[in-house]
């Protein structure tokens, strides 16, 4: 064998794990950008049916989760990105409203059990006492829950303001979009 034969070898490696990579980065581009576009999406809708329902849908967070399956899948290829501001935007994108969707759905799986708790103090109540008109068992009912209830309307304030911050994601998953649609 010849030394420009090794040479030839080398290079046509280094070409086609240049080609490899190359591909890599745009499927990973790819999948990270439809899965932002769904997300600015969700966290609409998430702002829309805690308006129509002061509730925070499971599945609306369970399907945010779920979208998230390709960059989860290929954290470890987010090397192919040769800038790393970006590769440290989507990473702190993808960790920090993480958090912000566990907290939302911590909040609203305690105020179900506020809410639970209360409707069975209230059905207790009127069982003890058949005379009690419902509105007046609540009462009685929130005297036995002072702490409950003031847990209960701190979640009221502060379950719209997880939601508002989802606001800031939706407009990093925009800009982090726009990046990737300048790679080539």
């Amino acid at each position: 064998m010849h030394s420009w034969q090794a040479g030839t070898g080398y290079l046509f490696e280094r070409r086609r794990e240049s080609t490899r990579m190359a591909q890599a980065q745009q499927l990973l581009k790819i999948a990270i950008a439809d899965d932002l576009k769904y997300a600015v999406t969700l966290y609409d809708k998430v702002a829309e049916e805690w308006e129509k329902t002061k509730t925070v849908w499971f599945a609306t967070l369970n399907e945010i989760r779920e979208s998230r399956f390709a960059y989860q899948n290929n954290k470890d290829w987010i090397h192919v990105f040769e800038n790393p501001d970006l590769r440290r935007r989507i990473f702190r994108y993808y960790l920090q409203s993480a958090e912000r969707i566990n907290n939302l759905e911590y909040q609203q799986r305690r105020k179900y059990e506020i809410e639970s708790r209360l409707n069975d103090t209230i059905r207790d109540i009127k069982q003890k006492d058949s005379s009690l008109k419902h509105e007046d068992a609540g009462r009685v009912a929130l005297g036995y829950m002072e702490n409950e209830n003031r847990e209960y309307e701190n979640l009221l304030k502060s379950i719209p303001e997880s939601i508002g911050k989802l606001s800031d994601f939706k407009r990093e998953a925009q800009e982090i979009t726009k990046i990737l649609g300048t790679i080539n």
